[in-house]
C-alpha cells in the first residue's frame, strides 16, 4: 500500500472505479459512432419485430386463439413502440448515405403502421372480426412497402 501511495495510484476501489468509467466512455463512444444507415437499420427492424408481432397477435385473434384483452392489450403496445421508433428515425441526423427524402418516406411508412395496428387494436376491442382481416391484409402491405424501403435504401439483400 506504501508503494502505491508513493506513485500516486488511487486505491483498488478507486481504481476499479476509474477502469469501469473508462469503459463506459468507450461504450459509449463506440456507440455514438453508427452511422445513420445503421441507425436507421437497426430501427426498421425493430419496426418489423413489432410488425409481425402485431400480425401474429391479429391472426391468432381471429383463430381464438388468444383472449380478446391480450390481443387489444398487445396492440396497443405494437402501437406505441412503432410510434417510438418513428420518433427515433425522425431524430437521425443524416449523413451522406440517407437522403433526408428516403427517411422522411421511411417516417411515414412507420407512421403508417402504427396507424395501422391501433386500428386493429380498436377493432378487437369491438370485437370486429371482418376490419381486423381487412387490417391484417394492410398491415402485410405496409409490412412489404417497408422491406421494399429497406432494399432501395441498401440496408438489406433480402
Amino acid at each position: 500500500m506504501l508503494a502505491m501511495k508513493g506513485l500516486g495510484m488511487p486505491k483498488p476501489g478507486k481504481l476499479a472505479s476509474v477502469i469501469n468509467c473508462l469503459l463506459i466512455l468507450t461504450l459509449l463512444a463506440s456507440c455514438s459512432s453508427k452511422t445513420s444507415a445503421e441507425n436507421i437499420d437497426k430501427d426498421t427492424l425493430c419496426v418489423s419485430s413489432w410488425v409481425a408481432t402485431a400480425n401474429l397477435v391479429g391472426d391468432a385473434w381471429m383463430r381464438g386463439a388468444v383472449p380478446n384483452k391480450y390481443a387489444e392489450q398487445t396492440l396497443k403496445r405494437a402501437t406505441e413502440e412503432l410510434q417510438k421508433e418513428k420518433e427515433k428515425i425522425d431524430e437521425i441526423k443524416l449523413s451522406k448515405e440517407v437522403s433526408e427524402h428516403d427517411k422522411s418516406v421511411l417516417v411515414a411508412e412507420v407512421f403508417q403502421l402504427a396507424n395501422k395496428t391501433e386500428e386493429m387494436s380498436r377493432a378487437v376491442g369491438q370485437k370486429n372480426r371482418s376490419a381486423v382481416r381487412q387490417k391484417l391484409g394492410e398491415l402485410a402491405a405496409e409490412k412489404r412497402s417497408l422491406n421494399k424501403l429497406r432494399k432501395i435504401a441498401g440496408q438489406t439483400d433480402e
